[in-house]
């Protein structure tokens, strides 16, 4: 990472909402080859004004852990989503979601993120893509990487230039109990929806035609929720060191649908000088198991 390089690099005109349609088809596993993406870096400012709009999409959850001048780690969501520009839309559900924290998210300061494909694979005949957003200071210091995984249509003859991934194995530590995360409820309303989609989005999460189309009877979630769920659970829990030392990695394995209440709960099972881990979940409140993975705090070399 150089410093200093910001005044040649593109800045990335949309922070909390999506980049504008440039009337580019939808992304599939065939659009992107493992590597850079179109444009390899952005550079972006996060204001107080976004921030505080990103966290009224949330209740403000978990907002008085954030020392001030600073955002949540979840606010990156976003930016890797428009990472991908011009293109936008993923034609596929996101289904996995990783990140590492490595110090706070400053407002009202310069960052380059850099945006990258660091797999694409199959599982169980289902194509899947996963994109890494890795953002710095001005200065070169490394704030936060994540990865977010999506499973996208693709062609056969697309399929079989890749290998079927072996199922790696539970996504949850099953030691015992060490103690309970205070857990938080968000009620998933189509208000809510709509204002995390921003105006003029017509999509499954705001159109009920288009997710009858998916197969669904009723709107679905933003998978950004469900992140920022965890994301402050951990963060009301562990406070500042999270945001230096935290990280988590959950799978979406259903959808949630308007009107249902999502519980965020966590369970710490490993509680040591190097590290705390919980596993983490949500259900919503038919208890259906929304979304499952573990997160925690470590202390890396």
């Amino acid at each position: 990472m150089n410093k200093n390089h910001s005044y040649n690099v593109p800045a990335l005109p949309v922070i909390i909402e999506k980049y504008p349609n440039e009337g580019l088809p939808p992304i599939k596993f065939n659009t992107f080859n493992i590597g850079n993406l179109p444009k390899d870096s952005w550079q972006m400012l996060i204001t107080q004004e976004e921030a505080k709009k990103w966290d009224s999409f949330f209740d403000n959850l978990a907002c008085d852990s954030l020392p001030q001048n600073t955002a949540h780690h979840d606010i990156m969501y976003y930016p890797g989503m428009n990472s991908t520009a011009p293109y936008r839309n993923y034609c596929g559900p996101l289904t996995h979601f990783k990140i590492e924290n490595y110090q706070p998210v400053p407002i009202n300061q310069t960052l380059i993120i850099s945006g990258t494909i660091t797999e694409k694979y199959l599982k169980r005949d289902k194509a899947f893509t996963t994109f890494k957003l890795t953002t710095h200071t001005e200065t070169g210091d490394l704030v936060q990487e994540h990865w977010r995984t999506f499973m996208l249509p693709a062609e056969q003859k697309d399929k079989d230039q890749f290998s079927e991934k072996i199922s790696s194995q539970d996504q949850q530590n099953n030691d015992q109990s060490l103690g309970e995360l205070e857990s938080i409820q968000l009620l998933c309303s189509q208000e809510r929806f709509k204002l995390i989609e921003g105006k003029g989005e017509s999509t499954a999460h705001t159109d009920l035609e288009k997710a009858k189309q998916m197969g669904w009877k009723k709107t679905t979630a933003q998978a950004c929720i469900s992140i920022a769920q965890v994301n402050r659970l951990l963060t009301s829990h562990f406070g500042k060191k999270f945001l230096s030392h935290g990280f988590y990695d959950i799978k979406l394995i259903k959808p949630t649908f308007a009107n249902e209440t999502m519980n965020t709960s966590g369970t710490i099972v490993t509680s040591n000088p190097n590290a705390t881990i919980c596993n983490v979940k949500i259900e919503t409140t038919e208890n259906k198991l929304v979304t499952i993975g573990t997160g925690g705090i470590k202390i890396r070399d």
